[in-house]
C-alpha cells in the first residue's frame, strides 16, 4: 500500500504524464491535416497536353480523310468504286455480285462473280442514271465493258461543286471527323479542369491549330479543284 504521501506526489506525474501524452498526439494529428496537398496544376498540364496531342491526332486523320475523298470525286465515272454503292432488287449490294477495274484510259471492266447475276447487273448500272451503259464482251460471259465519256464542261463544273461540298463538311459540320467538331468536342473537356494558366494557353494552342489544319484542309481542296476545272 502507498502512504497517503506517496500517492500525493505520486498524481501530479500521472497528470504531467497524461498532459504531455496528449498534446503531443494532438500537435500530430494537427501536423497531418496541414500537410501540402498534391500539387494539382502539374496533373492538368499533363491531361490538358495530351488533349491536344488528341486533337492534332484527329485533325491528320479529317486531313487524309478528305484526301481520299476529293481524289474519288476527281475521278468521277473514272473511279472503279463508282458503282460499289448500288442496291439491287434481290436486296445484294454490287459488291456482292461483282467488281469493277479499269481498263485502258477511257473504259471500266466490271467482273461479274456468278453468269446468272449479268442480267442483274446490267439493269442495275442502267438503272442508276450514272449515263453509263454496260456492254457485254464476246467469248466472256462474266466480264462487261463500261465505255467511258470524255469529261465536258458541265461535267468538270459538277465535280469542281462537289468538291467544294466535301471541303465545307470535313471543314465545319455535324459530322464528328469534320475539324469544326473536333475543336468543340476538345474544348469541352477543357471545361473539365481548373481554370488556370495551363489551360488558358492549352486553348490558344487549340486554336491556333485548328487554325492551321483549316488552312491545310482549304489547301488540299484548292489544289484538286485546279487539276479538274482547267
Amino acid at each position: 500500500m502507498l502512504s497517503t504521501t506517496t500517492r500525493s506526489s505520486v498524481r501530479p506525474f500521472i497528470t504531467t504524464c497524461l498532459f504531455n501524452r496528449s498534446f503531443s498526439q494532438s500537435f500530430i494529428v494537427l501536423k497531418k491535416k496541414t500537410s501540402p496537398p498534391i500539387e494539382k496544376v502539374e496533373e492538368d498540364e499533363v491531361d490538358v497536353n495530351q488533349l491536344l496531342k488528341k486533337a492534332e491526332a484527329q485533325f491528320k486523320k479529317t486531313l487524309e480523310t478528305q484526301k481520299q475523298k476529293l481524289n474519288e470525286i476527281k475521278q468521277g465515272n473514272f473511279n472503279p468504286k463508282v458503282f460499289n454503292s448500288l442496291m439491287f432488287k434481290n436486296n445484294k449490294n454490287f459488291t456482292d455480285m461483282a467488281t469493277t477495274s479499269l481498263k485502258g484510259k477511257n473504259a471500266l471492266l466490271i467482273t461479274v462473280y456468278d453468269p446468272k447475276d449479268v442480267k442483274t447487273v446490267i439493269s442495275g448500272v442502267l438503272a442508276a442514271n450514272l449515263n453509263l451503259t454496260p456492254e457485254r464482251i464476246p467469248n466472256n460471259d462474266l466480264q462487261l465493258k463500261v465505255s467511258l465519256p470524255p469529261p465536258t464542261t458541265e461535267s468538270r463544273l459538277k465535280v469542281a461543286k462537289d468538291l467544294k461540298r466535301v471541303f465545307e463538311e470535313y471543314k465545319q459540320s455535324s459530322l464528328k471527323d469534320s475539324l469544326g467538331s473536333i475543336r468543340g468536342h476538345i474544348l469541352k473537356e477543357f471545361k473539365s479542369f481548373k481554370k488556370d494558366d495551363a489551360v488558358r494557353k492549352a486553348e490558344r494552342d487549340l486554336e491556333k491549330l485548328h487554325k492551321d489544319y483549316v488552312g491545310k484542309l482549304h489547301d488540299q481542296f484548292e489544289q484538286v479543284e485546279k487539276s479538274v476545272v482547267k
